[in-house]
């Protein structure tokens, strides 16, 4: 007897201009699917067909090929996915159902990001030396309830799955359970990311039946360090409490210098305290960049985190271990088409992700918010319009085609499509990923014109010196091409003169004058006036925070802002 299959009533659907978002509301799964497939659930999303009745309906309607054989894999996945189960209800006649689903979209991006990121409240009582969100001192107000009511419901309205609620210290809101109320009714899937490790009864009691998950950020010096006994018990304690409620929390864990070198004993700790999600965060510019050069991790830690890893999940199998997508170059070795079977992206700020700010600012993602990535206010605009029309948002979201991206290791690298490095480490908030400690890349004969620019520039700075001969077999080129990149580059000069076009000519290397490539990447404004001065950046390179990897950018706006003095804050 023929199957009778309906779409499992926890799925969500969304048109998108590939075909369509398939959203799992039981485990936050996003599956990417084709226009047929897209069409033969959302014919089944509302009622109850026989599989030979759908197919044929979609066949009819051009949606799928006659003889498309894929149809029968296909619904094998959507069954062992459980996308669609059998029904035992009587088969329908098929109709094209559109019910809530937006009109197609035909750009080339999503219609609406996957997840807002909303950071409810900037305020906090923890004054933790690691935290980001000192930086963002340029927003201080927050929406009043009934505003932020109000940005729920343009949220929902947009078709976005996920709500994903931080800070600041989100329990610091008095209206919190309100909110979290709101946004369930509106068909949200609600998530919180704390670190209050003192939560009333009365709020827990109240907000926890609302969400999807809550994890707790664990400061390693707290597990580690003199009180550590103390501080374990009292995550022990809120562990505990939060289950009664009938959740299980996951840990949040920033990656220091300090934590990497403890991660197993850390990671042990979370175990034996009952966690069992685990998310590992790169370790982000505080506002103190003291603070940075003590804990901003080195290369060669981040080179060896995915064996830690990988000896972790080995160690620890009953654990689901994620990290951001910041420390995406941990999976930079998966090959093209396992990382897109495992829905693997890199950075999706602008894309699959949106930021918001506590006043309603947007911003590409919840690390860039800084006044040159402002989008606009979600109250004041309608989100589809900040969304097709931001140039900011445009910008990110398109980052790997910037010529600033392709000039760099990150825009060389294999793994450029599925990591991409994360743009908060780059020098001028878009380009490289200048903390990625080892990109993926092609043989020396195999780099590309860009790849060889770059390459070059590594090899002078040991040899000083190469030959037309040496550029021809280092980069498998043929002789004019060897000459014609070696008389173009910027940073050589022949030895020789005017070239004689010989194997044998030599060129020698010349330092670039570094202040002027940053000053150059930062830009200038209307009128050619650098936005930084010359002497400014001198400043900075003299501080060896810039070997150690603080952001430009960001640095930048810190010094514009003037704000107290570096050394006092937080350190």
């Amino acid at each position: 007897m023929e199957l009778t299959i309906h779409l499992v009533p926890d799925i969500r659907l969304r048109r998108e201009y590939f075909g369509g978002l398939v959203y799992d509301t039981r485990n936050g799964n996003i599956l990417e699917v084709d226009k047929s497939t897209f069409e033969l659930l959302n014919l089944i999303k509302n009622t109850t067909l026989k599989i030979h009745d759908a197919i044929t309906f979609l066949v009819q309607n051009n949606t799928i090929g006659k003889h498309d054989k894929s149809i029968n894999r296909t619904l094998q996945t959507l069954f062992a996915l459980k996308i669609i189960e059998e029904s035992n209800e009587s088969s329908q006649v098929p109709t094209f159902m559109t019910g809530n689903l937006n009109k197609i979209n035909h750009r080339p991006w999503l219609s609406a990001p996957e997840t807002v990121h909303w950071a409810v409240t900037y305020s906090c009582d923890k004054n933790c030396p690691d935290c980001y969100t000192g930086r963002f001192s340029y927003s201080k107000k927050e929406l009043e309830t009934g505003e932020a009511m109000r940005l729920i419901d343009k949220i929902a309205d947009w078709g976005v799955f996920q709500l994903a609620i931080g800070g600041g210290e989100p329990t610091l809101r008095k209206d919190l359970p309100e909110l979290l109320s709101h946004a369930v009714t509106r068909g949200l899937s609600v998530h919180i990311t704390t670190g209050n490790l003192h939560i009333d009864p009365h709020l827990l009691e109240s907000v926890c039946p609302l969400l999807n998950s809550l994890q707790l950020g664990i400061r390693p010096d707290d597990i580690t360090g003199q009180h550590s006994k103390k501080s374990i018990q009292q995550i022990q304690d809120i562990f505990t409490a939060i289950q009664r409620f009938g959740i299980t929390p996951g840990a949040n864990l920033f990656l220091t210098k300090s934590a990497i070198e403890q991660l197993e004993n850390l990671i042990k700790i979370f175990v034996d305290i009952g966690f069992n999600r685990i998310i590992l965060l790169r370790y982000k510019p505080p506002e103190s960049i003291e603070r940075w050069k003590r804990e901003n991790p080195d290369f060669g830690q981040l080179k060896g985190l995915y064996q830690k890893i990988n000896n972790i999940i080995k160690e620890y199998p009953q654990l689901y271990i994620r990290i951001d997508c910041a420390l995406s170059f941990v999976q930079r070795n998966l090959t093209k088409e396992l990382a897109s079977q495992s829905g693997l992206k890199g950075c999706v700020s602008a894309d699959r992700i949106l930021a918001v700010a506590p006043d309603g600012s947007v911003y590409p993602c919840s690390q860039l918010v800084h006044p040159a990535c402002y989008v606009g206010n979600l109250l004041e605009s309608e989100p589809e319009l900040l969304w097709g029309q931001s140039q900011v948002l445009r910008k990110y979201r398109s980052f790997r085609t910037k010529k600033v991206f392709k000039h760099s290791w990150c825009g060389v690298c294999l793994a450029k499509c599925h990591c991409g490095g994360c743009r908060v480490f780059t020098s001028d908030g878009l380009g490289g990923d200048l903390g990625c400690p080892e990109p993926l890349l092609p043989p020396t004969t195999q780099l590309g014109k860009i790849g060889r620019q770059l390459e070059l520039v590594k090899y002078l700075k040991d040899h000083r010196t190469i030959s037309v001969g040496e550029y021809m077999n280092r980069y498998g080129v043929s002789q004019r091409k060897a000459i014609k990149e070696l008389n173009t580059s910027p940073c050589l000069v022949s030895t020789t003169g005017k070239s004689t076009r010989k194997k044998r000519d030599i060129y020698q290397y010349v330092e670039n004058d570094i202040i002027l490539d940053i000053q150059e990447s930062i830009g200038s404004t209307s009128g050619g006036v650098p936005f930084v001065s010359y002497e400014q950046i001198s400043e900075w390179i003299k501080d060896t925070s810039y070997t150690n990897n603080y952001p430009v950018w960001i640095k930048q706006e810190k010094g514009k802002n003037g704000g107290m003095d570096e050394n006092i804050k937080h350190t």
